[in-house]
């Protein structure tokens, strides 16, 4: 697999198309006649336009030989705006709107007659109940999205390098006394200024991402981002992380650094994490099995005296920032080339601190390629 080079260009017509015919092979294998999606996140996938669940549903029906977009007629000039491939838009009047010209009245224009209509997960039930056909549920978009066309690791290469010098932006701002929401704050503009500068159709409801700094007092809580008030005081461990989805596509960088100088007892934590990381990636490669990477780091945790990992060792990425399939205990997923995984597994020491680095990880033929690429040594992480 030779690397694309890094994009933030918009899909292109043909790459559309593969996914549609991608879609209607797996319908044809499973005996259906349509499918029906309604996740915002398939929907982008299979069209290019970027909505978010409202009163006035957006619902993508395909049957063999065509694809309807079921839209509210005020969006209808957002759609074609934005929209790549072809596409037979179905528009509604209104929500709530008189019979006749409901959304329900335009879905069942879409719907076949006869014969299995495919959902996903995501459908909701009252869309699910104005489907008078046999109904199959399948997430068979979600299949698909698992392993990234050259167009898509592209641009989670592209999005990896915008989060990469953002983490590097940050860091740089970490002082002893700096709060930290003046160490973040030129991350969003900095997004901004990237994707304004090289994608000339950047679409802002198509990007949802952020760069945040957690002092120690926080780090022990993975997932608590209630500290921009905090300030920055010597010592460690601290996480500095830049996350989400920028024009379309999702990607991560996580480092755990240390302000002025590492603490003692900081380091066997820190140096357990890297024990479990180099496995994760020693591991990494196609063939392997998603929940045996993941055992194999708690293995290493448990053998160091350490509590089971509160996070699991990685999520995928795509159009959006946390999908399938995992690197976790419970998915015993192949990892396959294409696939591309978050590597982070992590040691959490309640009111004592956490340790994690995280990075977007393309899987090779061969092994991997680290998309973000930043110093993970502690030498190499001591700022201020």
């Amino acid at each position: 697999m030779t690397m694309p080079p890094l994009t933030a260009a918009q899909v292109s017509a043909p790459e559309i198309a593969e996914r549609h015919r991608r879609v209607r092979e797996k319908m044809e294998q499973a005996g259906l006649t349509a499918y029906v999606s309604f996740d915002p996140d398939n929907v982008y996938y299979l069209t290019n336009f970027a909505n978010f669940v409202h009163e006035r549903p957006f619902v993508l029906v395909l049957t063999m030989t065509e694809t309807f977009f079921v839209v509210p007629v005020l969006e209808v000039p957002h759609v074609l705006r934005h929209k790549v491939g072809d596409l037979t838009l179905l528009d509604y009047a209104e929500f709530p709107a008189v019979v006749g010209k409901r959304w329900s009245d335009r879905f069942s224009d879409a719907l076949p007659t006869q014969g299995t209509v495919g959902i996903e997960g995501a459908c909701p039930a009252y869309l699910q109940a104005q489907i008078g056909n046999p109904i199959k549920l399948l997430n068979i978009i979600d299949e698909i999205r698992e392993i990234k066309s050259a167009h898509e690791i592209s641009r989670i290469a592209w999005t990896s390098d915008v989060m990469t010098k953002a983490l590097a932006m940050m860091l740089g701002k970490v002082q002893p006394g700096v709060m930290v929401a003046h160490a973040i704050g030129d991350v969003t503009p900095y997004f901004y200024q990237r994707c304004l500068t090289e994608s000339p159709q950047y679409n802002v409801m198509s990007s949802h991402a952020a760069g945040l700094i957690q002092p120690p007092a926080f780090t022990d809580d993975p997932h608590n981002f209630s500290c921009l008030t905090a300030t920055c005081e010597p010592g460690g461990p601290f996480l500095g992380l830049v996350a989400g989805k920028i024009n379309g596509y999702g990607a991560e960088i996580e480092r755990t650094f240390f302000l002025n100088s590492i603490p003692e007892d900081t380091k066997r934590p820190f140096d357990t994490m890297m024990e479990m990381r180099l496995k994760a990636y020693d591991m990494l490669k196609p063939g392997a099995i998603g929940s045996e990477i993941d055992a194999a780091c708690q293995a290493i945790a448990h053998a160091a005296g350490y509590e089971t990992p509160l996070h699991r060792t990685g999520h995928s990425f795509g159009v959006t920032s946390h999908e399938a399939p995992f690197l976790a205990l419970g998915e015993d997923n192949v990892i396959q080339p294409g696939m591309i995984f978050s590597i982070e597994p992590g040691i959490y020491l309640k009111g004592k601190g956490g340790y994690r680095h995280s990075d977007t990880v393309l899987v090779t033929e061969t092994g991997y390629e680290v998309l973000t690429k930043y110093p993970d040594r502690k030498e190499d992480l001591i700022v201020g």
